[in-house]
């Protein structure tokens, strides 16, 4: 059964992230400069006006908040509405997009490109790997709009949506080094992702109303969830039995009198569980 949350009407929903210390599903309002709060126990939602706006969130082991913007990724203090730098300011990380932590208890960071932005012909988005110290190294260049990303369950692989693209590719990951395995799927509008306990991957489709999930040995596309609007732009799992999953969705350009669920928040009981998010400096590999 998929309820949807009236609340909170998002320009662009994106990067739901379950706070187990919190017992809070995160997520951001990205182009109204807003990080949001989901109380599952209570069915609220509040909102936390930001000085600019931010991508994806994610948690260090101390539990200290991680957010990336344009300007880069930082740590967030989200009271005080304060940034501090995760990595030396002259090193700079333009257009980042979506990020998590890795097995490795590492930050992973994608960029959009300039091509992508209208910016310039340039495909130059990446895929940045930033330690708990601050060392920055690029994993991948040539993305047109690096954006959902994930890890199996026994964290041999990862996988990376490329919405420019419109591909979901698989890599080998070992110790914070992947290596593309030639394996890749075509999904109209690849947006953020999730993977479940059995190793199942779940990419939000923008413009195709649907979830769709995805074989990870054979990377086709097996099912899809209907959701009920446009433009649902990520997934992820949360609760106390990381069985249920948030659906962030977008209005952006969109006619809410022709789509009145556009930008919601939709939440979708599951057969299947998620894996808690990792957390920085918190290694598992």
């Amino acid at each position: 059964m998929m309820k949807i949350l009236t609340q909170k009407r998002c320009t662009i929903g994106e990067g739901p992230i379950w706070c187990e210390r919190e017992g809070l599903l995160y997520f951001v309002n990205g182009m109204e400069n807003e990080i949001c709060t989901y109380n599952p126990d209570t069915e609220t939602i509040c909102a936390y006006p930001q000085e600019l706006g931010v991508a994806a969130i994610a948690f260090a082991r101390d539990g200290r908040m991680l957010v990336t913007r344009r300007d880069g990724a930082f740590f967030l203090d989200l009271k005080q509405g304060t940034t501090s730098p995760m990595y030396d300011e002259t090193i700079k990380i333009s257009n980042a997009n979506d990020a998590k932590v890795g097995p490795d208890g590492c930050f992973y960071v994608g960029t959009q490109s300039e091509f992508r932005l209208g910016l310039s012909e340039k495909i130059d988005g990446k895929l940045y790997r930033i330690t708990p110290d601050g060392e920055v190294t690029v994993l991948l260049d040539r993305l047109i709009l690096a954006n959902g990303m994930d890890w199996s369950p026994d964290e041999r692989f990862f996988y990376l949506a490329d919405t420019g693209a419109k591909k979901v590719r698989k890599y080998a990951f070992d110790k914070g080094k992947i290596q593309f395995t030639g394996q890749e799927v075509h999904v109209s509008g690849a947006d953020g992702l999730t993977v479940d306990q059995s190793g199942t991957i779940f990419v939000a489709s923008w413009g195709k109303n649907c979830i769709v999930s995805i074989d990870p040995e054979t990377m086709q596309i097996k099912d899809t969830i209907p959701v009920p609007t446009k433009a649902p732009a990520s997934c992820a799992f949360f609760g106390k039995e990381m069985n249920q999953l948030a659906i962030t969705t977008a209005n952006f350009g969109i006619d809410t009198e022709e789509d009145k669920n556009a930008g919601f928040l939709f939440i979708q009981s599951m057969n299947t569980q998620g894996r808690l998010p990792y957390l920085l400096g918190e290694k598992t590999q």
